[in-house]
């Protein structure tokens, strides 16, 4: 490996994606990472949906309104 002028050596570049020649675990994580933050924001924007599909917000376990006393 290279060196440069103080001793360390140095890292030549970094390729993302599937290498045949390597392992599978840095693509199988890579792939877990994506995977988990796109089902974070899909249950975030589901989520959201849901909540504005509701008239009004309710409580659970709040009691029902008073019926309402007609003249």
């Amino acid at each position: 490996m290279h060196k440069d002028l103080d001793g360390r050596p140095r890292v030549l570049g970094i390729r993302f994606g599937v290498n045949p020649n390597s392992s599978s675990l840095g693509v199988d994580v890579t792939y877990l990472l994506f995977g988990g933050t796109l089902a974070v924001i899909a249950s975030m924007a589901i989520g959201a949906w849901l909540r504005t599909l509701r008239s009004s917000a309710q409580e659970y376990g709040a009691p029902p309104p008073p019926p309402e006393s007609q003249p």
